[in-house]
């Protein structure tokens, strides 16, 4: 049934950017357009319907810098589950996301914390500025904005990788290309003044069940000069049957944001 879908939405979005006009860059004897890039990614994410992970999560703040264990539970469209562990297993906390709300439990403190899915609560848990469609282009591997959908306003070769370059009013992204395989590599988000604001990169790619996933996802916030970095040290993808365990003591003080 995954793959039927998966099938019927490619062919779909295959009808639609026919009618579009691409952008071509070559280097070396690679020439490639950017409707075939963003075919590349739309594909990727239309086979990743459920993920299972675990691996290593930092967050660097000027004012924290911690790490830990993480198990991640991820089901498209609307739920992502990450459990956090410290040193010798000992468990730091939980949070269950949907699209229009959360609960985060900190074990260490006993206390619970819920709230609507918006940028500014994501931000005070995870200490990156991001959207809950965000969160799930970045754990499945990166991908093109929505108003992104279309021929760059930009093209250049820039390390030797293809940079497309997209602008509005008061902001521009750049995904980079790795020439090879056609991954995004690293977007950058900058400012009307052209100062970087936010950078998502994605590294190590590892063939899982015929998918190619990045084992290292890294999003930095130079402004703010917050981080945050996961390492995987195993995936699992369309798990048939996933546990979405999230249990709170009765006594745990309750907070709401």
């Amino acid at each position: 049934m995954v793959q039927r879908f998966s099938f019927v939405l490619v062919l779909f979005f295959l009808s639609f950017i026919g009618c579009r006009t691409t952008s071509t860059l070559n280097l070396g004897n690679r020439s490639i357009t950017s409707t075939e890039v963003q075919e590349i990614a739309r594909t990727h994410h239309a086979r990743i319907q459920s993920i299972q992970g675990e691996g290593r999560i930092s967050v660097e703040t000027p004012e924290i810098a911690q790490s830990g264990a993480f198990i991640l539970t991820l089901r498209k469209p609307d739920s992502v589950l990450i459990n956090l562990q410290g040193p010798f297993g000992i468990k730091v906390g939980s949070a269950l996301v949907t699209r229009t709300g959360f609960s985060f439990y900190n074990s260490l403190e006993n206390k619970l914390i819920t709230g609507s899915t918006n940028i500014e609560n994501l931000n005070r848990i995870l200490h990156v500025q991001l959207s809950f469609d965000d969160l799930l282009n970045i754990f499945t591997g990166g991908g093109f904005l929505d108003d992104d959908l279309r021929s760059p306003d930009e093209t250049r070769i820039e390390d030797d990788q293809f940079v497309f370059i997209y602008t509005s009013h008061n902001s521009s992204r750049r995904y980079w290309i790795e020439p090879t395989s056609l991954y995004i590599q690293r977007i950058q988000f900058l400012d009307r003044s052209g100062k970087l604001t936010l950078e998502q990169s994605f590294n190590d790619f590892e063939n899982v069940d015929g998918i190619a996933m990045p084992y290292t996802i890294r999003i930095t916030q130079p402004q703010t000069q917050q981080m945050l970095t996961l390492k995987y040290s195993n995936i699992m993808v369309n798990v048939e049957q996933l546990q979405f365990t999230f249990t709170i003591p009765q006594n745990a003080e309750r907070i709401r944001w």
